[in-house]
Parts: structure tokens; C-alpha cells; sequence
């Protein structure tokens, strides 16, 4: 494969995704495993119900809304990729939104960091709807902190680098968008397989 068709295919990918993210259909995540925050991107969290779309989030906030009998085999699935047993994230589980229920969700990832030491430090990846009924979010939380990290994430989420448009942020854009090339192809080709249905 060329240097040209190999960029072309990266721009089509992430052409796609952030159709996808803008579009709500797909969630694009980014999970800082130190701070134990978690940026969604905007158009995901508004999509089920949540208010404050632009704020990290604790990673207990979102614990804590998957069902309880997924749990432990969302938390394994994730553990042993940040462990290096597997080679990616991916577990499918119920998430209670914010009006309409308990959702299906199909969630994929992989660690793009760690620390001198070997612990993961960051993950990024995607989320899709796999439940057949629609949403209908009705904003049934209040405003205000949910366990909100704001201000201290030192760079830009994945969501908002797939939007913001500078040397530095493409540069940036490319890498992980190499580093999760199959991951993020198999959640775009599994959404594609639920709008055909």
C-alpha cells in the first residue's frame, strides 16, 4: 500500500467517525485511568440523557449506571486488556440512560499510554447502540457535579481532536487514529450493520 493511499484511508476513516460522533450514533471515549475521569463525546451523552455534554466525567459516575450483572464482565474485559493480556477492549453490557432505560452498548478500546512502569495511564474507544427501541431522553438529572474532573486533562479528548483542526492536533489525530485503526473500523462497520436492519 502507498503513502497516499494509506493517508486516504485514515482521512476516510476519520471522516466517518466524526460523521458518526457528531451525529450521535457512535460515543467516542476517552479514559484517563489515573485521574479516573472520562470524556464522552458531546453528542453521545446528550443522546442518553445526560446534561453537561462538554465535562469529564468520574469513571464511577458511568460505573455505576452499567447494570449491575455486566458489571464484572465489563471491569474483566478491561482489566485484562490494560494488563496486556488481551490485545484490545471490547465488552458488550447494559448502561441505564438518563430516560430511557437500560441500554445494549457494544464497547470497544485500547490503552494508547502508559507509564515508565507499564501501568496504563489512557484508553480511548467507542461505544455503540445495539438496543432495538428508540431513545427518548427526558434529562431526568439535575444539574450540576457529578464527580466532574474539569480543567485538569492536559490534552485535548479523542472527540474533540477529531474536530479541531491544527498541526499539532493532526499530527496527534493520526497517531491514535493508527494506533486504533481496527477497532475503530470493526464499531463503524457494526454501526453500518444496525442502520441496515
Amino acid at each position: 500500500m502507498t503513502i497516499d493511499s494509506m493517508g486516504m484511508r485514515e482521512a476516510s476513516l476519520e471522516r466517518r467517525l466524526q460523521r458518526a460522533a457528531e451525529d450521535g450514533e457512535i460515543g467516542v471515549w476517552d479514559l484517563r485511568l489515573e485521574l479516573e475521569t472520562v470524556h464522552y463525546s458531546p453528542q453521545w451523552k446528550l443522546r442518553l440523557g445526560f446534561p453537561e455534554p462538554n465535562s469529564a466525567d468520574s469513571t464511577h459516575f458511568w460505573r455505576c449506571r452499567v447494570h449491575p450483572a455486566d458489571l464484572e464482565g465489563m471491569l474483566t474485559a478491561m482489566r485484562a486488556h490494560t494488563r496486556g493480556a488481551q490485545s484490545s477492549y471490547e465488552a458488550t453490557f447494559r448502561l441505564r440512560s438518563n430516560g430511557s432505560g437500560y441500554r445494549v452498548l457494544h464497547s470497544r478500546g485500547r490503552v494508547i499510554e502508559r507509564s515508565p512502569d507499564g501501568r496504563a495511564t489512557r484508553m480511548i474507544g467507542t461505544m455503540v447502540d445495539l438496543t432495538e427501541r428508540p431513545f427518548t431522553p427526558q434529562g431526568g438529572l439535575v444539574e450540576g457535579s457529578r464527580g466532574s474532573m474539569e480543567g485538569s486533562l492536559l490534552v485535548l479528548p479523542f472527540h474533540q481532536l477529531l474536530s479541531v483542526d491544527t498541526p499539532e492536533t493532526a499530527a496527534e489525530r493520526r497517531r491514535l487514529l493508527g494506533e486504533l485503526e481496527d477497532v475503530l473500523e470493526a464499531s463503524l462497520a457494526e454501526l453500518e450493520g444496525l442502520r441496515t436492519r
